[in-house]
């Protein structure tokens, strides 16, 4: 593995840990307006909510499987 598809992979971890950090607040900001104010929310609005929230954390969780595929190689290229 040469010196620029290293550094590409590590671009591409860091990439991947941003949308972590923003699929995870977004997904945290949904969760809380499903907490707040449940009277004024129908039945539908709820449950959409709470779907999206779902989805959000699996994104989250795959793309930290992929983060730490990616770092674990880098780090069986480097040690080989």
């Amino acid at each position: 593995m040469n010196q620029k598809e290293l550094k590409l992979i590590k671009q591409k971890i860091e990439d991947y840990r941003r949308f972590i950090y923003v699929l995870l607040a977004t997904g945290t900001f949904l969760y809380i307006g499903v907490l707040i104010g449940q009277g004024e929310k129908t039945f539908v609005q709820l449950m959409f909510m709470s779907g999206v929230d779902v989805v959000l954390l699996l994104v989250a969780f795959y793309f930290a499987y992929r983060a730490k595929k990616l770092k674990k190689k880098i780090k069986d290229e480097l040690s080989s």
